[in-house]
């Protein structure tokens, strides 16, 4: 019994280091890494014009060449009850905005990357590219007088619950021995063509995560 036990944990001893070992030869160029993160998102509504910091979560893509590559990702930022009023008047007696309450956003992006600084355990990286942002969900208060004016509430909310705008990312990874740990902040330009618009123009985030250098991202030669 005591053999069986030796031979078991000398193989999962050797499986450990096979897989660290196998990590820590993954250099950044040429690969491919997928990484979850947290951070927060700094928004301003008309309920809040000081604005907010809500947190986020998300999963993120990045397919590294020699100076330049690939990035998309994914995340929600989870806040609830805040509100904005939109117009509802199909008529001279309409003269009160309804009160819209939006709970959480989703965003999409997509960009493409540069790396001025690659050492062996540090990268920096600035990306350019577009994100998709949309209110998870606006749900329009009270009831309405007729089909027209609900019809109205509707489509106000449909045009300012969906945006897309250009985003710039800028951020560092350190490589460590199993995963690689990183740092990054995005910014976009705030339109007011949706309900989380702010008084600086800009909306930012700040994020933290984790990747996994899954392998090579180059087809080996056949």
């Amino acid at each position: 019994m005591r053999a069986i036990c030796g031979v078991a944990v000398a193989m999962l001893v050797a499986l450990g280091s096979s897989s660290a070992e196998a990590q820590s030869t993954r250099g950044f160029k040429n690969s491919w890494f997928w990484g979850a993160r947290v951070g927060g998102t700094f928004y301003q509504v008309q309920s809040d014009p000081d604005g907010s910091l809500s947190p986020m979560a998300g999963i993120d893509w990045l397919m590294t060449r020699e100076v330049g590559g690939l990035y998309a990702a994914f995340d929600h930022t989870f806040f609830q009850d805040q509100s904005v009023f939109v117009s509802d008047s199909v008529g001279p007696v309409d003269t009160i905005p309804r009160r819209v309450f939006l709970s959480g956003m989703r965003r999409f992006t997509l960009a493409a990357m540069v790396f001025p600084y690659q050492r062996k355990y540090l990268q920096t990286y600035f990306g350019l590219g577009a994100t998709l942002s949309q209110i998870a969900k606006a749900e329009p208060e009270g009831t309405f007088r007729n089909a027209t004016q609900e019809s109205l509430v509707a489509g106000t909310v449909r045009q300012f619950r969906t945006t897309a705008h250009p985003i710039v990312i800028a951020g560092g990874q350190l490589r460590l021995l199993y995963v690689s740990a990183f740092a990054q902040a995005t910014t976009s330009p705030a339109t007011r063509q949706f309900f989380l618009f702010t008084g600086t123009n800009w909306r930012s985030t700040l994020e933290a995560g984790l990747r996994y250098n899954i392998g090579s991202s180059i087809d080996p030669m056949r």
